[in-house]
């Protein structure tokens, strides 16, 4: 496979300004010397002003009857002259202060204290006082985009690179014939290592996967797609070492095994399942056939052990097999003493007709994507939801037995992560080797991120949305670094986008849920 260099490079753009707050509406008057004050404010300020003023002229007379008066039991009448006296020249009575007008003729001293502690209008903010600004635990860090103008299906970190005494942050992705490997450098940006060029121009990658070689330690990346073979290719020697072939249909999804990195799971269209050695290039086994998925087969997962692996696909299904038989033990043993060059016939392959849980009661349409959750599972479809459940549960009695017969296996529906715009199928999330974080993208460009170790991990206020104006185009697929601190974005317009976590103790359930509109970093 030949090696182009082609000219990538990373675009940037200034960092976006936190969201503006749009005060509510209030009325306002303005005064005689101009200044605009609170319209109910003015009123009260007013109402006050006249109280003291009409308390201030009790014990005086007036020419005439006294203007503005509230009421305040005063009598008007008609006086000859000025001084402390009625209109008949009797002396008023004495009047307390506070009598005058109940509740508002208090002394100056007081009014001021009173307007000093007011409130500040509604919709008015403390001058003195800044708002705190909204956290968010990734930051969009850098973006990069192919050249070649197709979709770019699958992406995945390399997660030995961050294994060693020195980490390092590679990663693949695939996209019509080309592969393309990248480095995150710690400056935030994307660098391009290598790029491979398949053979046939019509080929279409759907997926990759990471292993390396158990002799030298150097990493291995398979790739597959359209045509249903098996790459495999060396970065560290440029060069592309074996292929396998034996699929019928193209090839959806690549897994390798967690223990053995020589083998690996390939899930296909053509129904079934199958288990390479790719130590002696021999298919050991087919998992499918009577009782195994009746459409394409488009993801698969192996648990923690490596004793089980989940199935799903097209057929609304999902499905567990079991590895741990001593008639598959035997023949992974002996795809191990197989020599090709030697032998006179091929390596007899085991098939496996028998799922040992089988269901159609957790989703209703494609399942595209599962995975393990320790015990239990998360898998998806385009009901714009991840759900997590288990197997096993109380038989359903609602159901007539041609019904309960289709279903299949009862399941506990334990948690269901809502995902706005996910109506599409091939749409892959990610989930962290600590089973920490879960994210996956959406068709208007959006990442969600949950933090699985909240105590409801599905809740929406846990749930927060990465987003940037800059990328509107459908997210297929989510790679996650082996402790959630990096995400990378595929997306159907042949871009990579780059979110960087922004401190270690940062976790998504710290922020609202939709908080962000982030901006490239400068």
């Amino acid at each position: 496979m030949p090696l182009v260099v082609p000219a990538a490079a990373a675009t940037a753009a200034r960092g976006g300004a936190p969201r503006s707050v749009t005060p509510p509406t209030t009325t306002e008057a303005t005064s005689a010397d101009g200044t605009k004050t609170n319209g109910a404010a003015h009123a009260a300020d007013t109402s006050a002003e006249a109280a003291i003023a009409a308390a201030a002229d009790v014990g005086h007379c007036h020419d005439g009857p006294s203007e503005g008066s509230s009421g305040s039991g005063r009598g008007g009448g008609n006086s000859s002259g000025s001084g402390s006296c009625n209109g008949n020249g009797t002396a008023p009575p004495t009047v307390p202060p506070t009598a005058a007008v109940a509740g508002a003729a208090r002394p100056a001293a007081a009014v001021s204290s009173a307007r000093a502690k007011r409130k500040p209008a509604k919709g008015k903010m403390n001058k003195g006082k800044k708002r705190k600004k909204e956290s968010n635990p990734y930051r969009l860090a850098s973006s990069v985009k192919e050249d070649h103008g197709d979709q770019l299906f699958s992406v995945q970190f390399n997660p030995f690179y961050e294994m060693r005494t020195e980490p390092k942050y590679v990663f693949a992705a695939v996209g019509g014939f080309r592969v393309t490997i990248y480095e995150c450098v710690p400056s935030g940006a994307i660098e391009v290592l290598h790029v491979y060029v398949d053979p046939d121009p019509e080929e279409m990658h759907y997926t990759c996967a990471w292993s390396y070689e158990p002799a030298t330690l150097q990493p291995i990346l398979a790739v597959a797609g359209r045509n249903g073979v098996v790459r495999l290719l060396r970065p560290a020697e440029f060069s592309e070492s074996r292929s396998l072939a034996g699929h019928g249909q193209a090839i959806n999804e690549l897994k390798f095994h967690t223990i053995d990195p020589n083998l690996l799971l390939s899930m296909s269209a053509d129904h079934a399942m199958r288990l390479w050695n790719l130590k002696t290039e021999a298919c050991v086994l087919i998992l499918g056939g009577e009782k195994g998925h009746r459409d394409e087969v488009l993801s698969a997962d192996f648990n923690l052990a490596c004793t089980h692996v989940v199935s799903c696909g097209m057929d609304h299904s999902l499905k567990i097999w079991t590895l741990d038989t001593p008639r598959i033990k035997t023949a992974i043993e002996l795809s191990y003493k197989y020599d090709r060059k030697t032998a006179k016939r091929p390596f007899t392959v085991r098939v496996e007709h028998f799922p040992i849980f089988s269901t159609c009661a957790v989703h209703r349409n494609y399942v595209d994507c599962t995975r393990w959750l320790g015990d239990v599972l998360l898998s998806k479809s385009t009901d714009n939801q991840i759900v997590c459940w288990k197997p096993g549960g109380p038989p359903r009695l609602d159901l007539n037995e041609k019904r309960s017969l289709y279903l299949g296996d009862t399941v506990t529906i334990l948690q269901r992560f809502e995902v706005p715009k996910c109506e599409i199928w091939y749409l892959r999330f990610a989930v962290d080797r600590g089973y920490t974080t879960l994210a996956v993208g959406n068709q208007e460009g959006k990442v969600f991120v949950w933090n699985l170790q909240a105590k409801l991990p599905s809740a929406k206020s846990n749930r927060v949305c990465l987003e940037t104006k800059k990328c509107t185009s459908t997210v297929r697929q989510i790679a996650m670094t082996r402790d959630g601190s990096m995400l990378i974005a595929a997306c159907d317009d042949s871009t990579l986008w780059r979110w960087d976590r922004t401190s270690p103790s940062a976790t998504p359930s710290r922020v609202p849920s939709e908080a962000s509109d982030g901006e490239l970093d400068e």
